[in-house]
């Protein structure tokens, strides 16, 4: 039987994604990534047998929307402080 990849946006979000996908998808190694699970900042695994776990697609898809929204919350701050640091420079020439 052969086996055809289906693109990540078109699965259901109640698909389930083994850890090695997961750590694709989010570029978290192993350790960081289950440091994050145990600190509760990155979602929880489900049961899908006596010892495997993996995650719901749409649990990872949440996910990754903050961390979208993380990097844009980082590239504002960065534009905030440049702009601040051009300010106090230019107030600073000024006293000169």
């Amino acid at each position: 039987m052969t086996a055809f990849p289906i693109p990540f946006e078109q699965l259901p979000d109640e698909a389930v994604l083994r850890l090695p996908l997961v750590l694709a998808l989010t570029g978290r190694s192993y350790s960081g990534f289950w440091a994050g699970v145990k600190a509760g900042t990155l979602p929880k695994p489900v049961k899908i047998g006596g010892r495997a776990v993996g995650w719901r697609v749409g649990d990872i898809r949440k996910l990754l929307a903050s961390f979208k929204v993380a990097d844009d919350i980082d590239a504002n701050a960065v534009k905030a402080a440049a702009k601040s640091k051009a300010k106090r420079a230019a107030a600073k020439a000024e006293l000169i």
